[in-house]
């Protein structure tokens, strides 16, 4: 369903229950206090799902994603708890009967609580010296610094700061082939 036929939906949800003595779902008696509900959407670690919780709500209810409509069971305390694929929809809590509190509840979406993905998932594993990854990571370095020096002055070459850093001979011989490279290009350009 798309937002124009869900809404057309959940209008006739509503339109129906006051025609058919529903008004008194949405003036609850006084004195009676009502609590909230609510419904949020949470992506999962690396926006690979979402989880979609709430609270303050009386079975029977069902999942509106837009597309399709299935039952949930919410628990004897008024929450519950699903896990969905589709990540980029917009999701509804709606009443089954005509006499319960909150006829439809639009989740929200909230930040993620989990772990956020890393930027370059290539480097969550140690780089081994030596190894193509090793020796790429040296270029990219030393045509920064090459290009920073460049920057600065073309009297003063890159040198490599190795103190502190442990890293391969092929790394270091990367980063001072890069960082020449880089240096002689900006400097030759002038």
């Amino acid at each position: 369903m798309y937002r124009r036929t869900r809404r057309a939906v959940v209008t006739s949800l509503l339109v129906s229950s006051v025609v058919c003595g529903g008004a008194v779902v949405f003036a609850p008696v006084a004195g009676a206090a009502v609590p909230a509900a609510s419904c949020t959407v949470t992506p999962g670690p690396n926006d690979t799902y979402v989880t979609i919780t709430g609270e303050g709500f009386t079975g029977p209810r069902k999942l509106n994603d837009g597309e399709s409509t299935v039952d949930l069971a919410i628990g004897p305390d008024g929450t519950f708890r699903v896990q969905r694929f589709q990540k980029n929809v917009d999701y509804t809590i709606l009443a089954v009967n005509e006499d319960q509190n909150f006829i439809f509840v639009n989740c929200k979406k909230v930040g993620s609580a989990a772990t956020p993905k890393p930027e370059n998932p290539q480097n969550t594993t140690p780089v081994q010296p030596g190894s193509r990854r090793d020796i790429a990571q040296g270029r990219v370095a030393g045509a920064k610094a090459g290009t920073v020096a460049a920057s600065n002055s073309c009297k003063t070459k890159p040198v490599a700061d190795k103190s502190g850093q442990q890293h391969s001979d092929a790394y270091w011989q990367a980063w001072t082939q890069a960082a020449n490279r880089a240096f002689n290009r900006a400097c030759n350009g002038r």
